[in-house]
């Protein structure tokens, strides 16, 4: 494969996993589980259940997002990284 096209490869694996971490870390895993604490209390149908899975998520949100763009970035480094080009 060209070189130009192996790092062309290497950005858009480390694009993705950005991306990804943030999107399934930051929004699904921490923003919306917070939106639904709020929006139980407030509303006055939170109960233990939906309240110990919400903090559960919440906790492991970082946790996944950087294992996310940790695999992300290892898949670059592939593409990235090859000694044969030397």
């Amino acid at each position: 494969m060209k070189r130009n096209a192996k790092k062309a490869l290497a950005v858009l694996f480390s694009i993705l996993g950005t991306v990804l971490g943030l999107y399934v870390g930051g929004y699904c895993l921490f923003v919306r589980p917070v939106y639904w604490l709020v929006t139980g209390f407030t509303g006055g149908t939170l109960t233990a259940s939906i309240l110990i899975i919400n903090v559960f998520k919440i906790f492991i949100a970082s946790t996944i997002g950087g294992g996310i763009w940790c695999v992300c970035d290892i898949i670059a480094g592939i593409f990235r990284d090859d000694p044969r080009e030397d």
